[in-house]
């Protein structure tokens, strides 16, 4: 079976310096390592680099700036990331360069992995957007979350548990497999 695995954000203004690190995303870094030491198909990174003046800045507080630390792979998963995108927004189905990369390479595909951070917004968007563009082309592909391979943040009006238990509903509702 043909696979790919996406790893959404992994970066490390997500998991070790920055407004949004989360040491709940720091405990998946490992874990992920394993996985993709071990993984027998494709590997895919897209990660948030956003432009200083981002409109995403209106609704989340300002990260992983183009070109900082913040917007750098984590130093655990670089030596996995050599096909690798930017995105500027909470979905990587819109960064076009890897939407064209995927659209290419998509028939090649039977499984699609979304592995990385956050549960509930990245990874949540990202899942969708690839379900309905996988059923709008009337193709058949199982699209999985490995759910010890994610995670999201505690934050003020966030609590990480109740965000994932909803995301993973959603993707079951939409037909995506959580592993």
């Amino acid at each position: 079976m043909n696979k790919l695995v996406v790893v959404i954000d992994m970066v490390k203004g997500f998991a070790e310096e920055g407004t949004l690190a989360s040491k709940h995303v720091k405990r998946i870094i490992e874990p992920i390592r394993t996985y993709l030491e071990h993984y027998s198909g494709d590997i895919v990174f897209v990660s948030d680099a956003h432009d200083v003046d981002s409109s995403e800045f209106h609704d989340f507080p300002v990260h992983c700036i183009k070109g900082t630390r913040e917007a750098e792979v984590v130093d655990r998963l670089q030596p996995y990331a050599h096909t690798s995108f930017q995105k500027n927004s909470v979905n990587a189905f819109q960064a076009e360069s890897f939407r064209m990369y995927l659209m290419a390479k998509l028939h090649d595909y039977e499984k699609i992995s979304i592995i990385g951070c956050c549960t509930d917004i990245c990874i949540l968007n990202f899942a969708l957007a690839l379900k309905s563009y996988v059923t709008e082309q009337n193709l058949v592909k199982e699209i999985s979350v490995p759910q010890d391979l994610v995670a999201t943040f505690d934050g003020p009006g966030h609590d990480r548990v109740e965000a994932s238990e909803s995301a993973f509903h959603i993707l079951r509702t939409n037909g995506i497999k959580i592993e």
